[in-house]
């Protein structure tokens, strides 16, 4: 049985004797990418602190490599936890080349074994060659990657990221949180990251924590929570989607606005009962050459496809995906086709 790197039981957090976090447990393993996912005032960064040990801890524990880092009555001081941060401010030193913002953590390293480390990590982030250049002297994503190599010099046995993209735009955010798992995975460092945004969190993680008020809600792969949520909150949180009313007909079978739909398993519901079932944008179609209309009620450009909402005969609006070439017209009625293969469905 494979150990834990990171693990956390029961922890119970107050800020400003505000109760932020409760009951919460959660392990990583070994080189995991783990992501604590969730609004503001969930708790998230609060939690961040626990790990690095600037947050008191009114109950529970805290392990990492098997050393326990925290309890309510003891507490390793965070310079000798071996945990790196790297934070929403990037704060690389302006006065220093790029190779001494890298080096600023090997304190004690032999000068031989640093300047390997630099330039390990300088081709590791795609900036051989840059040693002596200065941050000014860099975009806003090569400053970020900068500083992920800075905290990851030393070598920590867990790295915890604190939205570090969050000052960057919106395309820049999701290429880099792919690019910073491929370095993380090539440098074997376990490493959790906090953010509110879904699509940084599926770029970069191999399990996701989805947190609210304080509790974890689910967690799980990105896969798994997008297509087999465990609550409403997390399948409206982690992507967009519409809850419809519906009736169990059978173990593995639903009626609803859009016909008798079947499960590809079994749903857990006794037959009769009333539900909701979630549908997202890509369980409904546009469809030029289905005899099944519906009415064009808005409509959103993503560039490479719409996003239109429909409206059904039956007065529910859903999401629906359409090419971008497939351009109607607000009230126009339009084709569209079902493509479930995974029913998603809570009690009402």
């Amino acid at each position: 049985m494979e150990t834990a790197a990171l693990m956390i039981r029961k922890l119970r957090l107050c800020y400003q004797d505000t109760r932020i976090v409760d009951d919460f447990s959660l392990s990583l393993k070994p080189q995991e990418l783990g992501c604590l996912l969730g609004p503001s005032g969930c708790g998230k960064s609060t939690l961040l602190r626990a790990i690095a040990g600037f947050q008191e801890l009114l109950e529970g524990e805290i392990w990492l490599d098997n050393q326990l880092l925290s309890t309510p009555h003891q507490r390793v001081l965070p310079e000798h936890r071996g945990v790196g941060m790297v934070f929403q401010d990037i704060a690389l030193f302006p006065h220093l080349t790029l190779a001494d913002n890298i080096a600023f953590g090997l304190t004690g390293w032999p000068e031989r074994q640093q300047t390997q480390r630099v330039n390990e990590l300088l081709e590791l982030i795609g900036l051989s060659g840059f040693d002596q250049r200065y941050p000014h002297e860099l975009s806003g994503g090569q400053q970020q990657r900068v500083a992920l190599a800075r905290a990851m010099a030393p070598k920590p046995k867990l790295l915890l990221l604190d939205e570090p993209f969050s000052g960057l735009d919106t395309e820049l955010r999701g290429r880099l949180a792919s690019e910073v798992r491929t370095i993380l995975k090539s440098d074997g460092i376990c490493s959790l990251l906090v953010t509110h945004d879904q699509r940084e969190a599926f770029d970069f993680a191999d399990r996701i924590a989805v947190m609210h008020q304080g509790h974890i809600c689910q967690f799980d792969t990105p896969f798994n929570l997008y297509h087999e949520p465990s609550s409403p909150f997390v399948a409206h949180f982690v992507g967009p989607g519409e809850m419809i009313e519906a009736r169990v007909e059978g173990a593995r079978s639903v009626s609803s606005p859009l016909g008798l739909l079947t499960n590809d398993k079994d749903l857990g519901f006794a037959p009769g009962s009333e539900v909701q079932l979630f549908l997202r944008p890509d369980d409904l179609i546009h469809d030029d050459d289905s005899d099944y209309t519906a009415t064009l009620v808005g409509k959103h450009f993503r560039g490479a496809h719409h996003l239109y909402e429909v409206r059904l005969d039956h007065g529910v609006v859903l999401g629906c995906f359409a090419p971008s070439h497939h351009d109607h017209a607000i009230g126009e009625r339009i084709g569209v086709s079902l493509d479930i293969e995974h029913l998603v469905v809570f009690p009402k």
